[in-house]
């Protein structure tokens, strides 16, 4: 069998996943930066596909990213990493969501070359057919250092040891998401959330008003994709959130939904996205964020949990 053929015959991976914590510092981890962006796994054979968490293949929106091909020494592998818009050397979430949401094949041409991505890697799966998920991380780390050239569309994520407090502090001041706290001697677990992967971030929650839904894609076709979220009467859209959700939440939150489904738009700001079902504002949720940005949006909303205990009219907020 060759290495080519024996890659495409192994199943697809999950993305590792990490739990929440608080700053520390220990000589047994490693710690870099959370970059703001779009996970994805990246195939690599004679070309390449990046599939993102929910398992659908978002090759097509990033064609800057074809010939990073040739900064991968290797005939086959597969790769972690996020797909992230640097601005000024920092992640501009605001601009990947331009991104994100383009299906149009001339307007992402266009953007390729206006907003143009880079791959940020942190990690490999398999490399030449084998897989790599049972070699401790800094086995990994060196693997990977040895198989990617860098470039303007590929990088490898930097990190530091032991010094966690200190490198979240300096990270944060410097305008970054956070920081990722990853064990040294760690195995990866497709798929699963792991104590030995921690995320540390500057966060911040409010209780938002569900005023519906987008369609779900991959994974998520039988379900939602992400929910629109509002706040103040009358109803003002502050953006949405697709991630944080249990399977238990995705199969409660859509059946509820289904059941107060409308086609009158709530929110006073008009929704240009497509494949969008309204729905009565009546539910609330929790999600936690980063901060709101100069367009009055959440970013990098999670969600945290429905609030029943919640009245809609308690949802406010006072814009700046």
């Amino acid at each position: 069998m060759s290495l080519k053929s024996e890659s495409k015959s192994k199943p697809r991976l999950n993305p590792m996943l990490a739990r929440s914590a608080e700053a520390f510092s220990d000589a047994q981890w490693i710690f870099e930066v959370k970059w703001d962006g779009t996970r994805a796994l990246c195939y690599v054979n004679e070309k390449m596909q990046f599939i993102n968490r929910r398992g659908t293949d978002i090759t097509y929106r990033y064609p800057e990213l074809e010939n990073m091909r040739e900064d991968i020494h290797c005939s086959s592998c597969v790769l972690d990493g996020e797909i992230v818009v640097l601005k000024e050397g920092k992640p501009s979430f605001y601009d990947l969501q331009k991104r994100e949401h383009m299906d149009s094949a001339f307007k992402i041409k266009l953007l390729s070359k206006q907003i143009p991505v880079v791959y940020i890697v942190f990690d490999i799966l398999r490399l030449e057919g084998t897989d790599m998920v049972k070699k401790p991380l800094l086995e990994r780390k060196q693997i990977l250092q040895e198989t990617i050239s860098e470039s303007s569309r590929i990088m490898l994520s930097p990190f530091v040891e032991e010094k966690g407090k200190q490198y979240y502090e300096a990270v944060i001041k410097e305008g970054f998401e956070g920081v990722m706290a990853k064990r040294k001697h760690s195995l990866y677990y497709p798929g699963k959330r792991s104590d030995v992967w921690l995320k540390i971030k500057k966060t911040k929650t409010i209780d938002c008003i569900i005023g519906g839904f987008t369609e779900g894609e991959g994974v998520r076709k039988d379900y939602f994709g992400a929910l629109l979220l509002g706040v103040n009467q009358p109803l003002q859209f502050i953006g949405k959130v697709g991630t944080g959700f249990t399977e238990k939440d995705l199969h409660e939150i859509y059946g509820l939904l289904k059941e107060v489904e409308t086609g009158v738009n709530p929110f006073t700001n008009e929704i240009s996205m497509e494949n969008v079902h309204f729905t009565n504002p009546v539910y609330v949720c929790e999600v936690k964020y980063l901060e709101l940005t100069g367009d009055k949006k959440l970013r990098a909303p999670v969600f945290l949990r429905l609030r029943p205990d919640k009245e809609p009219e308690e949802c406010t907020l006072q814009f700046r």
